[in-house]
Order: structure tokens, then C-alpha cells, then sequence
């Protein structure tokens, strides 16, 4: 039986943020105990024990980012692991409902990327799935519950189970860890960080990656007013599109003007939810009379 591994976190799912992302990044356990080591590592090498999207600030850190970035591509690159990244708008027409359960929401999100995870590893049939222990998910309670009401879990083919129904904590072991502990989720907010900001700041980053050094007075219109608090993340974004582009990774950001992948041939699949029609609404939050 070979045992596979999922980490996971998420950028942007508070409510002053308008997209909210979710990264896992997922393989065979050997070769996730291995990443762990080397982006261990990396940490040390910079005197850091927690790191993420957020602490990409100043050139040092800028630098450390750019090395995790690295290692995980290779690993990508050289098919050892998957990375998925699902991306979602909360001013869309499934999430422009009144009284949105966000937290359920949330747990609808971890389902379809979690499905995706599943089929993308069709020869794992025992699965260990780490998300970040500040999750705003009561995993027990809402994404198992919520699997074991969908077809996924009724489906006879899930992980490749001889029985018609399957009991999804059997082949699924669900813990949180402290991101401190855990470097591979700090890298799944990296790069939920990443391709969430693309969407996020899509004109700044297109404005950044523009922009001429030394040459801002060629312009006849000021350009885009960026951050400093922006400006490193920004160089981030652009580090990662270059070296997806050198490795041929499928990352295109010209046609939608943000991170996305059109094919799962690469090991790397960022994608971006659309409402199915307008029966697609995101839960909204029960109350209950006293």
C-alpha cells in the first residue's frame, strides 16, 4: 500500500480580503520527509523557524522565499510531488449571498481541491492530510461530514476501495500541525500567497514587471502607485513566474492577466472556482430561534 501525504494552507480568507486561496502540496510520504528536510534547511540557513507570504519584506527575506520557491519547483519539475492551488472569488455571483457561511464555504473549497488531489494520484490509497492547525476549520465537524454527503465519498472507485461505500477516516488521517513545526506548510502559504496576489494586485504586478529601471521618466503618466510593504512580493511574483517559465511548468499569466495553469500535465495546477450556474451559491449561516 503506498502512503501519501497532504499539507495544506490558505491566504486571504478573511473578509477583508475579496479572493481567498488554498494551496496543498502533496506526494508519496518518503518524498514529502525529504522536502521537509531541505526546506528545513533553507530556514535555518536564514536564522527562521516560521516563515510565509506575509513575511516577504526587505531583501533577506525576499532572498529566502526565492530559495524556497526553488526547491519546491525542482520537486515539481522532476514530478515528485503535486502542488494544487484553487483560487475563489468572494464578489462572484456563488458568493454574493446574504449571511455566507464563510467558514463552510471554506470547507466546500477544501473538497473540490482535495478531490483534484485524489485523481492526480490515482496509484495512493492511503492518505495522511496535515492542514494548518489555524485553520478556521472544524475538520471532523465540516470537510469529512461534508465529503460523506457527496458522491466522492459514495463513489465505489475512492482510493481505490474494493467496498461500495467508504468511510472516509479509514484511508484518511486528519491532524493539524503548527506551521512552525511543519515547513511544508509554510510553503503551502507561500504559494497560495503567490497565486492569490496575482489575482489580487493583478495591475501591479503587470505594471511592475514593466517597469524600466532608471526610466520612470519616460513615462508621460505616473505609473501604478505600488508599496513598499508590496514591492517584495511583488519581485517574488515575478521570480516565480520566470523560473516556472524556464522549466516549462505550464504557470501563464498573460492570457487572464493572473497565475493559472490550463493543463495537469506539469504536476502544478492553479485554478480559479467559477459559479456552475445559478444554483451555485455558497452556504449561508444558520440560526436558530432561542
Amino acid at each position: 500500500m503506498k502512503r501519501g501525504v497532504i499539507f495544506s494552507d490558505e491566504s486571504g480568507i478573511d473578509r477583508r480580503n475579496r479572493f481567498g486561496a488554498i494551496c496543498t502540496i502533496s506526494g508519496p510520504r518518503e518524498v514529502l520527509i525529504k522536502l521537509h528536510s531541505e526546506l528545513n534547511k533553507a530556514l535555518e540557513s536564514y536564522e527562521r523557524s516560521d516563515f510565509g507570504f506575509s513575511k516577504v519584506k526587505g531583501q533577506k527575506n525576499l532572498n529566502l522565499a526565492k530559495e524556497l520557491v526553488d526547491i519546491c519547483l525542482n520537486y515539481i519539475h522532476s514530478r515528485k510531488i503535486w502542488v494544487h492551488i484553487l483560487v475563489w472569488d468572494k464578489n462572484d455571483s456563488r458568493h454574493r449571498v446574504q449571511g455566507r457561511d464563510d467558514n463552510a464555504n471554506l470547507s466546500r473549497m477544501y473538497y473540490h481541491i482535495l478531490k483534484q488531489v485524489h485523481v492526480d494520484w490515482e496509484y495512493i490509497d492511503d492518505w495522511s492530510f496535515y492542514p494548518d492547525q489555524f485553520s478556521a476549520i472544524e475538520w471532523s465537524d465540516d470537510v469529512i461530514n461534508f465529503i460523506r454527503s457527496t458522491k466522492f465519498y459514495n463513489d465505489p472507485n475512492l482510493f481505490e476501495s474494493e467496498e461500495p461505500l467508504v468511510s472516509f477516516p479509514e484511508y484518511l488521517k486528519v491532524e493539524e500541525k503548527d506551521s512552525k513545526s511543519m515547513s511544508i506548510i509554510q510553503l503551502s502559504d507561500l504559494f497560495a500567497g503567490i497565486v492569490r496576489v496575482s489575482r489580487d494586485k493583478s495591475q501591479e504586478f503587470e505594471a511592475f514587471s514593466e517597469i524600466i529601471p532608471n526610466q520612470l521618466e519616460l513615462f508621460a503618466v505616473d505609473p501604478l502607485s505600488i508599496s513598499n510593504n508590496l514591492k517584495p512580493k511583488l519581485e517574488l511574483l515575478k521570480y516565480f513566474r520566470e523560473e516556472s517559465s524556464k522549466m516549462r511548468l505550464g504557470v501563464n499569466f498573460s492570457v487572464n492577466k493572473y497565475f493559472a495553469t490550463f493543463n495537469k500535465r506539469n504536476n502544478i495546477f492553479i485554478w480559479h472556482y467559477s459559479p456552475k450556474g445559478d444554483y451555485d451559491k455558497a452556504p449561508v449561516k444558520q440560526f436558530t430561534k432561542k
